[in-house]
């Protein structure tokens, strides 16, 4: 071979090593390119399925805060703990219990009034609420045969009159604190507003806001 055929040799081999190179790296990029686009999709699927699952948390939360549990027992065909959404009435609470049975005492239960989380809605029987009765028991939302000196209308319980049984009825008073209301008003000669019911000993702030609505002062 002589020395012009050489160095076109060498050229032409030149040529085809560059070529070669140029494929490689042009390959090598493509591949790389391709590799970042399947990440980035499949970071764009795995953000596009935690959107739902935070809705549906926030969802769970605000259902349970629109909703309470009532406990409703006695004289009712199916006793048990109920969910209502806040705002019902005790009717609907007898309601999903399948209703008073027929020896239900009707008049024993305002079932107009709006039922509270955790509340215990008792039915008495006529047999039972006569048996109370005879013991000097009286339920506040009974309506058959209330008295001034003792209810208004409206069912308030009038706190300078009321029974220890009576005041038993309202949310978080139980027997301890319902003898402290009596020997209170005994001691001071009643009570001139409802709101001095919290100077009764264990009778704060979160007591009466519960009660309020409940109670009352009848000025004689």
């Amino acid at each position: 071979m002589n020395k012009s055929n050489k160095i076109a040799y060498m050229f032409l081999m030149g040529v085809i090593f560059m070529c070669c190179g140029c494929a490689g790296t042009k390959d090598t990029r493509m591949y790389l390119q391709a590799e970042t686009q399947d990440e980035s999709q499949i970071q764009d699927h795995s953000q596009i399925r935690d959107v739902p699952q935070t809705q549906e948390t926030g969802s769970d939360s605000d259902a349970q805060e629109q909703t309470c549990f009532v406990y409703v027992c006695g004289a009712v065909r199916r006793p048990g703990v109920f969910e209502l959404p806040r705002g019902s009435r005790v009717y609907e609470a007898i309601a999903l219990a399948g209703g008073m049975r027929k020896n239900a005492y009707e008049k024993a239960v305002n079932q107009a009034e709006p039922i509270e989380d955790g509340q215990m809605i008792e039915v008495l029987t006529v047999e039972e609420y006569e048996n109370r009765k005879k013991q000097g028991w009286k339920q506040s939302t009974d309506v058959s045969d209330q008295t001034p000196d003792q209810t208004q209308q409206d069912g308030r319980i009038d706190i300078n009159t009321a029974t220890m049984e009576q005041l038993m009825t309202l949310q978080g008073i139980g027997q301890a604190k319902a003898a402290n209301i009596i020997a209170y008003r005994e001691s001071n000669g009643g009570f001139s507003a409802p709101e001095e019911i919290m100077n009764v000993s264990g009778i704060g702030e979160g007591v009466y806001a519960k009660i309020q609505d409940k109670i009352t002062v009848i000025q004689s």
